[in-house]
């Protein structure tokens, strides 16, 4: 019985008539509004750049006799971690590697080389809430032309380009 007079109360107070004193109060719940999660729009697949420091070291012998010229050469595993900003805030940081042929002439253990390397390498992407947004393949070449003295340390800046390949959705 109290239910229904205070439905009776509760509607008798929303149209202005009034109420005996001896109504029960009435409680009216209050709605709490709550914001939907909206997911964030996919990526959209796109090219990409990234750039940084290839590094790498590597022995080079020097052919020369005593005091007398000669050539050296040698190879060089470049590699790096690249920083990579794809569509719509999309980040990941992509594994580069590659090898160098360096050959050039020398005097005394020491002398130019010089060389060029494709670098190549892939890895995932994520968006800015931490959920993975799709994979990056990068590619690209660099020149390198360097003075050693027997043992070449490298570390050359290059820009490599590739494509974001979005996930598709569930």
């Amino acid at each position: 019985m109290t239910n229904i007079l205070a439905t009776a109360a509760l509607i008798a107070s929303q149209i202005g008539a009034p109420l005996p004193a001896d109504a029960p109060v009435v409680v009216v719940p209050v709605a709490v509004a709550r914001q939907a999660a909206t997911p964030q729009p996919l990526a959209q697949s796109s090219y990409v750049t990234a750039s940084g420091y290839l590094s790498g070291s590597a022995y080079m012998n020097c052919s020369a006799p005593q005091n007398g010229s000669g050539w050296m050469s040698g190879t060089v595993n470049l590699t790096a971690q690249m920083q990579v900003t794809g569509p719509d805030g999309v980040r990941g940081t992509v594994p580069v590697s590659g090898y160098a042929f360096l050959s050039g002439s020398c005097q005394n253990g020491a002398g130019f080389v010089s060389g060029s390397a494709s670098v190549r390498g892939s890895g995932a992407m994520y968006a800015r809430d931490g959920r993975r947004a799709g994979t990056v393949s990068l590619d690209g070449s660099v020149f390198v032309n360097q003075y050693v003295s027997g043992f070449a340390w490298i570390n050359q800046y290059a820009s490599l380009s590739g494509y974001f390949s979005a996930d598709r959705p569930n």
